[in-house]
């Protein structure tokens, strides 16, 4: 036994020089991580604070305004894929509830896709308002590809009917749409070219720690970091879903991609597009609680571990890797910061699960330490006073600087208790994000060898019952 203990105690010194160095490269690179993100958090707390009346001009908007704009005609694109579950409840939801009445729904769909067919087919009965558009390729196709071809379906309605839509909305088949939300994006545009409105995912059970780790980074992203983003670059991405477009400008810019409005092998075209717009200089515009209300699309999001790798991998192949390979480092000095900042989480979600690897020896260490003195003798890894030791107290500040505005920006959403509990599931999110980023290279680096593209992942939906749709 005491050969073994010996032993243990060897094999940690021999490691502690080599683990050094690691931890030094690790805490720098989680330090500059930390300023930077320090830096955007300034910025929203120095315009929220000295710049607060033009910081939230939109906010203080009178609600009237919504009901007295005359309304233009809007196009919704709903694109499907494997959605029998929850088409036909989302449809009729959105046809008995959106306080609008000069708009029409496109619905993708694919011949391959029977079971979905039958339920869009069954609400289109029920609601002239909705209209199903069968693709041009059987699926899976990419989201982009499914857009396209509802694009066309909508313009072969107008030569139809002689309906000119002026605005093109984008939502997802499992979206609560606020019932204001078409009123407000009538207001805005033609004055902004693109506007988006906060994604929230739904209140459930905080055992489903999966699903909550979306609403924690929602929460931040769409009550501060987007706000001071759109201040800082003019650059607000679009979700997705929630977001509107002009009509005539989005298909000028679709023109630079062979007439397709999106980029078909693009697994986000919805950022794609977003980047493709400010880069023309478009006036991009986000929303956090226009007209003084809390104007957002809800949803529920994965709530298991394996689904939420698959859905973040694609967000991280198409914001990081092909947008970077598409436009590379284009924009003013403000605006290649915000790509860095995309971009940056390849890097930051494998640094970040090597913390906790580091983490993990550390705490050993001190444990043999202390518990097997009497073995050998082990030097402290981290000395008072060391350049190591002043990155580790810079780190560990900006930690807890990063708790209390997680704990701020969740408990605006969701209240306190789900605020508090936002920190223990910080860990949690890093794992499905380490994941879903080996994941994605791994993906990218195995489809480079063949050169077929990336097709369109299915995330399984769930569409809430009555009780769980929030107030709005």
């Amino acid at each position: 036994m005491d050969t073994f203990l010996i032993y243990i105690v060897s094999l940690f010194a021999a490691t502690s020089g080599l683990f050094y160095v690691f931890a030094f490269i690790v805490a720098t690179f989680l330090l500059i991580s930390g300023l930077d993100d320090l830096a955007v958090d300034l910025y929203y707390w120095y315009n929220n604070i000295f710049r607060h009346s033009r910081f939230t001009q939109h906010q203080r908007l009178s609600e009237q305004l919504l009901h007295d704009t005359p309304q233009k005609p809007i196009a919704l694109f709903i694109p499907l894929w494997k959605e029998q579950d929850v088409a036909e409840q989302m449809l009729s939801r959105a046809c008995e509830t959106i306080d609008y009445h000069n708009y029409e729904i496109f619905v993708g769909i694919y011949t391959n896709d029977t079971e979905t067919t039958a339920k869009v087919m069954a609400a289109a009965r029920k609601y002239h308002q909705i209209h199903p558009v069968f693709t041009l390729h059987e699926g899976p196709s990419t989201k982009a590809q499914n857009l396209n071809d509802i694009h066309q379906g909508m313009i072969e309605w107008e030569n139809v009917t002689g309906m000119r839509y002026d605005i093109i909305v984008l939502h997802d088949a499992e979206d609560l749409i606020h019932p204001l939300s078409l009123k407000c994006f009538n207001y805005f545009i033609p004055d902004y070219d693109m506007v988006q409105l906060p994604v929230y995912p739904l209140e459930t059970g905080h055992t489903k720690v999966v699903h909550w780790t979306y609403a924690d980074e929602f929460a931040e992203n769409h009550t501060k970091d987007l706000m001071a983003r759109q201040a800082f670059s003019g650059f607000t991405p679009s979700a997705g879903v929630g977001t509107a477009y002009n009509r005539w400008l989005i298909e000028f810019a679709g023109t630079s991609f062979a007439r397709h409005m999106f980029r078909r092998q693009s697994l986000t075209e919805d950022y794609d597009i977003a980047l493709r717009l400010a880069l023309a200089e478009a006036k991009l515009l986000y929303l956090y609680r226009p007209f003084g209300v809390n104007i957002a699309t809800w949803a529920y999001f994965p709530q298991t571990f394996s689904t939420a790798v698959r859905q973040r991998t694609r967000w991280l192949i198409g914001i990081c890797i092909q947008s970077w390979k598409t436009y590379g480092w284009a924009g003013k000095g403000r605006f290649k910061f915000t790509l860095y900042r995309d971009r940056k989480a390849l890097l930051s979600n494998i640094i970040n699960a090597l913390a906790y690897v580091l983490l993990t020896y550390v705490l050993l260490y001190e444990l043999v330490e202390w518990g097997l003195r009497d073995y050998g003798r082990l030097e402290p890894i981290i000395r008072t006073g060391t350049p190591l030791w002043y990155i580790v107290l810079a780190d560990t500040i900006l930690m807890l600087w990063r708790f209390l505005h997680r704990f701020i920006t969740v408990s605006r959403v969701y209240g306190r208790v789900a605020g508090m509990l936002s920190i223990p599931r910080l860990p949690v999110g890093n794992m499905i994000n380490f994941s879903a980023t080996v994941r994605a290279l791994t993906k990218v680096t195995l489809t480079s060898h063949t050169n077929k593209p990336i097709a369109w992942e299915k995330t399984a939906h769930t569409f809430p019952v009555a009780e769980n749709i929030p107030s709005v």
